[in-house]
Protein backbone atom coordinates (compact mmCIF):
# COMPACT_ATOMS: atom_id res chain seq x y z
CA UNK A 1 0.00 0.00 0.00
CA UNK A 2 1.32 3.43 -0.96
CA UNK A 3 -0.29 6.71 0.09
CA UNK A 4 0.51 10.43 -0.03
CA UNK A 5 -0.29 11.28 3.60
CA UNK A 6 0.24 8.10 5.60
CA UNK A 7 2.74 5.27 5.96
CA UNK A 8 1.57 1.68 6.42
CA UNK A 9 3.87 -1.01 7.80
CA UNK A 10 3.34 -4.59 8.97
CA UNK A 11 4.96 -6.59 11.77
CA UNK A 12 3.42 -10.05 12.11
CA UNK A 13 -0.21 -9.48 13.14
CA UNK A 14 0.22 -5.75 13.83
CA UNK A 15 -0.19 -3.08 11.16
CA UNK A 16 0.93 0.46 11.93
CA UNK A 17 -0.64 3.45 10.18
CA UNK A 18 1.43 6.62 10.60
CA UNK A 19 -0.05 10.02 9.81
CA UNK A 20 2.88 11.36 7.83
CA UNK A 21 2.39 15.13 7.72
CA UNK A 22 4.97 16.34 10.27
CA UNK A 23 5.53 18.29 12.32
CA UNK A 24 1.87 18.66 13.32
CA UNK A 25 0.21 15.97 11.14
CA UNK A 26 -2.72 18.24 10.35
CA UNK A 27 -5.89 16.66 9.00
CA UNK A 28 -6.86 17.35 5.39
CA UNK A 29 -9.39 15.76 3.01
CA UNK A 30 -6.46 13.93 1.40
CA UNK A 31 -5.35 12.51 4.73
CA UNK A 32 -8.85 11.33 5.54
CA UNK A 33 -9.16 9.72 2.09
CA UNK A 34 -5.89 7.87 2.67
CA UNK A 35 -6.99 6.65 6.11
CA UNK A 36 -10.32 5.44 4.74
CA UNK A 37 -8.59 3.59 1.89
CA UNK A 38 -6.11 1.99 4.30
CA UNK A 39 -8.90 0.76 6.58
CA UNK A 40 -10.71 -0.69 3.56
CA UNK A 41 -7.62 -2.69 2.59
CA UNK A 42 -6.76 -3.78 6.12
CA UNK A 43 -10.26 -5.02 6.89
CA UNK A 44 -9.76 -7.72 4.26
CA UNK A 45 -6.15 -8.49 5.20
CA UNK A 46 -6.30 -11.63 7.33
CA UNK A 47 -2.73 -11.19 8.56
CA UNK A 48 -3.67 -7.88 10.23
CA UNK A 49 -5.15 -8.61 13.66
CA UNK A 50 -4.52 -5.23 15.32
CA UNK A 51 -3.85 -1.71 14.03
CA UNK A 52 -1.73 1.00 15.63
CA UNK A 53 -2.64 4.54 14.55
CA UNK A 54 -0.02 7.20 15.27
CA UNK A 55 1.51 10.47 14.10
CA UNK A 56 4.95 10.95 12.58
CA UNK A 57 7.56 12.55 14.82
CA UNK A 58 7.25 13.53 18.45
CA UNK A 59 5.46 16.89 18.31
CA UNK A 60 1.93 15.76 17.54
CA UNK A 61 -0.37 12.83 17.00
CA UNK A 62 -2.55 15.24 15.03
CA UNK A 63 -2.87 18.91 15.97
CA UNK A 64 -6.24 19.40 14.29
CA UNK A 65 -7.51 20.23 10.84
CA UNK A 66 -5.46 22.20 8.34
CA UNK A 67 -7.20 25.59 8.44
CA UNK A 68 -6.56 26.04 4.73
CA UNK A 69 -9.02 23.23 4.07
CA UNK A 70 -11.73 24.37 6.50
CA UNK A 71 -13.68 26.46 4.02
CA UNK A 72 -16.14 24.57 1.88
CA UNK A 73 -19.19 25.56 -0.18
CA UNK A 74 -20.64 28.81 1.14
CA UNK A 75 -17.77 28.86 3.65
CA UNK A 76 -19.38 26.11 5.68
CA UNK A 77 -16.60 23.50 5.54
CA UNK A 78 -19.22 20.83 4.94
CA UNK A 79 -16.93 18.62 2.88
CA UNK A 80 -14.33 18.26 5.60
CA UNK A 81 -17.02 17.77 8.25
CA UNK A 82 -18.64 14.99 6.28
CA UNK A 83 -15.26 13.34 5.67
CA UNK A 84 -14.36 13.60 9.36
CA UNK A 85 -17.67 12.09 10.44
CA UNK A 86 -17.23 9.23 7.97
CA UNK A 87 -13.75 8.53 9.36
CA UNK A 88 -14.98 8.51 12.95
CA UNK A 89 -17.75 6.10 11.98
CA UNK A 90 -15.25 3.87 10.16
CA UNK A 91 -12.98 3.70 13.20
CA UNK A 92 -15.86 2.93 15.54
CA UNK A 93 -17.37 0.29 13.24
CA UNK A 94 -14.07 -1.34 12.26
CA UNK A 95 -14.13 -5.08 13.12
CA UNK A 96 -10.49 -5.23 14.27
CA UNK A 97 -9.00 -3.53 17.29
CA UNK A 98 -7.46 -0.07 16.73
CA UNK A 99 -4.89 1.39 19.13
CA UNK A 100 -4.19 5.12 19.15
CA UNK A 101 -0.54 5.77 20.07
CA UNK A 102 -0.53 9.41 21.16
CA UNK A 103 2.62 11.45 21.55
CA UNK A 104 2.66 15.25 21.68
CA UNK A 105 -0.32 17.39 20.72
CA UNK A 106 -3.74 15.91 20.04
CA UNK A 107 -6.08 18.79 19.23
CA UNK A 108 -9.48 19.28 17.59
CA UNK A 109 -9.74 16.88 14.65
CA UNK A 110 -6.89 14.91 16.19
CA UNK A 111 -9.08 14.13 19.19
CA UNK A 112 -11.78 13.09 16.72
CA UNK A 113 -9.41 10.50 15.32
CA UNK A 114 -7.83 9.33 18.58
CA UNK A 115 -10.73 9.20 21.03
CA UNK A 116 -12.95 6.76 19.08
CA UNK A 117 -10.08 4.23 18.92
CA UNK A 118 -10.56 1.13 21.06
CA UNK A 119 -7.37 1.50 23.13
CA UNK A 120 -5.59 4.84 23.62
CA UNK A 121 -2.01 4.79 24.86
CA UNK A 122 -0.46 8.17 25.64
CA UNK A 123 3.13 9.19 26.16
CA UNK A 124 3.54 11.45 29.17
CA UNK A 125 4.34 14.15 26.59
CA UNK A 126 0.79 14.03 25.20
CA UNK A 127 -1.45 17.08 25.50
CA UNK A 128 -5.09 17.36 24.49
CA UNK A 129 -7.30 20.32 23.67
CA UNK A 130 -10.91 20.66 22.58
CA UNK A 131 -11.08 24.45 22.50
CA UNK A 132 -13.37 24.99 19.51
CA UNK A 133 -15.58 27.52 21.29
CA UNK A 134 -12.55 29.83 21.66
CA UNK A 135 -12.17 29.77 17.87
CA UNK A 136 -15.83 30.64 17.43
CA UNK A 137 -16.74 27.17 16.16
CA UNK A 138 -17.91 23.80 17.49
CA UNK A 139 -16.53 20.25 17.34
CA UNK A 140 -18.26 18.85 14.25
CA UNK A 141 -16.99 15.32 13.58
CA UNK A 142 -19.67 13.73 15.79
CA UNK A 143 -17.28 13.05 18.66
CA UNK A 144 -17.41 15.99 21.09
CA UNK A 145 -21.11 16.76 20.60
CA UNK A 146 -22.32 13.23 19.87
CA UNK A 147 -20.14 10.49 21.37
CA UNK A 148 -18.13 12.11 24.14
CA UNK A 149 -20.92 12.01 26.72
CA UNK A 150 -21.01 8.21 26.27
CA UNK A 151 -17.26 8.07 26.80
CA UNK A 152 -16.99 10.41 29.78
CA UNK A 153 -20.42 11.31 31.14
CA UNK A 154 -22.32 14.61 31.04
CA UNK A 155 -20.31 16.65 33.57
CA UNK A 156 -16.84 15.77 32.34
CA UNK A 157 -17.91 16.34 28.74
CA UNK A 158 -19.16 19.84 29.54
CA UNK A 159 -16.03 20.66 31.54
CA UNK A 160 -13.79 19.57 28.68
CA UNK A 161 -15.69 21.22 25.82
CA UNK A 162 -16.73 24.46 27.51
CA UNK A 163 -13.47 25.24 29.29
CA UNK A 164 -11.39 24.19 26.29
CA UNK A 165 -8.21 24.07 28.35
CA UNK A 166 -5.05 22.09 27.63
CA UNK A 167 -5.30 18.63 29.19
CA UNK A 168 -2.15 16.82 30.28
CA UNK A 169 -1.71 13.10 29.72
CA UNK A 170 -2.21 12.45 33.44
CA UNK A 171 -5.44 14.46 33.51
CA UNK A 172 -6.61 12.68 30.35
CA UNK A 173 -6.13 9.38 32.16
CA UNK A 174 -8.20 10.62 35.11
CA UNK A 175 -10.99 11.65 32.74
CA UNK A 176 -10.90 8.35 30.86
CA UNK A 177 -9.82 9.93 27.56
CA UNK A 178 -6.82 7.58 27.42
CA UNK A 179 -6.40 3.99 28.56
CA UNK A 180 -2.93 4.44 30.03
CA UNK A 181 -0.03 6.88 30.25
CA UNK A 182 3.55 5.73 29.72
CA UNK A 183 6.85 7.58 30.29
CA UNK A 184 8.08 8.69 26.88
CA UNK A 185 11.21 6.56 27.13
CA UNK A 186 9.02 3.45 27.48
CA UNK A 187 6.31 4.53 25.03
CA UNK A 188 7.40 2.56 21.96
CA UNK A 189 7.92 -0.64 23.92
CA UNK A 190 4.51 -0.39 25.59
CA UNK A 191 2.70 0.31 22.33
CA UNK A 192 4.44 -2.70 20.79
CA UNK A 193 3.60 -4.93 23.77
CA UNK A 194 -0.07 -3.98 23.84
CA UNK A 195 -0.46 -4.26 20.07
CA UNK A 196 1.10 -7.74 19.99
CA UNK A 197 -1.09 -8.88 22.89
CA UNK A 198 -4.23 -7.70 21.11
CA UNK A 199 -3.08 -9.27 17.84
CA UNK A 200 -2.77 -12.62 19.63
CA UNK A 201 -6.43 -12.61 20.66
CA UNK A 202 -9.16 -14.50 18.83
CA UNK A 203 -10.59 -12.28 16.05
CA UNK A 204 -14.27 -13.23 16.41
CA UNK A 205 -14.53 -12.48 20.15
CA UNK A 206 -12.78 -9.15 19.62
CA UNK A 207 -15.28 -8.23 16.93
CA UNK A 208 -18.19 -9.42 19.08
CA UNK A 209 -17.11 -7.37 22.09
CA UNK A 210 -16.67 -4.25 19.95
CA UNK A 211 -20.14 -4.67 18.43
CA UNK A 212 -21.90 -5.28 21.75
CA UNK A 213 -20.20 -2.39 23.56
CA UNK A 214 -20.99 -0.09 20.64
CA UNK A 215 -24.61 -1.25 20.71
CA UNK A 216 -24.88 -0.36 24.41
CA UNK A 217 -24.02 3.24 23.55
CA UNK A 218 -25.95 3.56 20.30
CA UNK A 219 -28.91 1.19 20.57
CA UNK A 220 -29.35 0.24 24.21
CA UNK A 221 -29.34 -2.70 26.60
CA UNK A 222 -31.73 -4.97 24.72
CA UNK A 223 -29.83 -4.78 21.44
CA UNK A 224 -26.54 -5.52 23.21
CA UNK A 225 -28.11 -8.56 24.89
CA UNK A 226 -29.32 -9.91 21.55
CA UNK A 227 -25.86 -9.46 20.05
CA UNK A 228 -24.28 -11.24 23.01
CA UNK A 229 -26.38 -14.35 22.48
CA UNK A 230 -26.04 -14.33 18.68
CA UNK A 231 -22.27 -14.11 18.96
CA UNK A 232 -22.14 -16.68 21.79
CA UNK A 233 -23.85 -19.28 19.60
CA UNK A 234 -21.38 -18.67 16.78
CA UNK A 235 -18.22 -18.38 18.86
CA UNK A 236 -18.71 -21.29 21.24
CA UNK A 237 -19.07 -23.54 18.19
CA UNK A 238 -15.97 -22.12 16.49
CA UNK A 239 -12.58 -23.71 15.91
CA UNK A 240 -10.95 -20.88 17.83
CA UNK A 241 -13.00 -21.66 20.95
CA UNK A 242 -11.85 -25.28 20.81
CA UNK A 243 -8.28 -24.12 20.23
CA UNK A 244 -8.35 -21.61 23.08
CA UNK A 245 -9.79 -24.02 25.64
CA UNK A 246 -7.51 -26.82 24.46
CA UNK A 247 -4.45 -24.62 24.70
CA UNK A 248 -5.44 -23.59 28.22
CA UNK A 249 -5.74 -27.21 29.33
CA UNK A 250 -2.46 -28.12 27.63
CA UNK A 251 -0.66 -25.05 29.04
CA UNK A 252 0.42 -23.74 25.65
CA UNK A 253 -0.11 -20.57 23.62
CA UNK A 254 -3.22 -20.77 21.41
CA UNK A 255 -3.01 -20.23 17.66
CA UNK A 256 -6.19 -18.55 16.47
CA UNK A 257 -7.28 -18.54 12.83
CA UNK A 258 -10.47 -16.49 13.02
CA UNK A 259 -12.63 -19.53 12.26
Amino acid sequence: MSFDNILVTHDDGVTTITINRPPFNLATPGLIDDLMAAFDELEGRDETRAIVLRGAGERAFCAGADIGHEKGPAGEGRGLRDAGRALVERIEMFPKVIIAAIRGWCIGGGTGIAWPCDIRIASDTAKFRAGDVYLGIIPSWSVGMVRLVNYLGRNRTLDLLLLGEDISAERALELGIVSRVVPDAAFEAEVDRVAKRLASGAPMPIRAIKEAVRAQCREGFDRAALLEEAWAQKIFASQDAKEGLGAFMEKRKPVFTGK
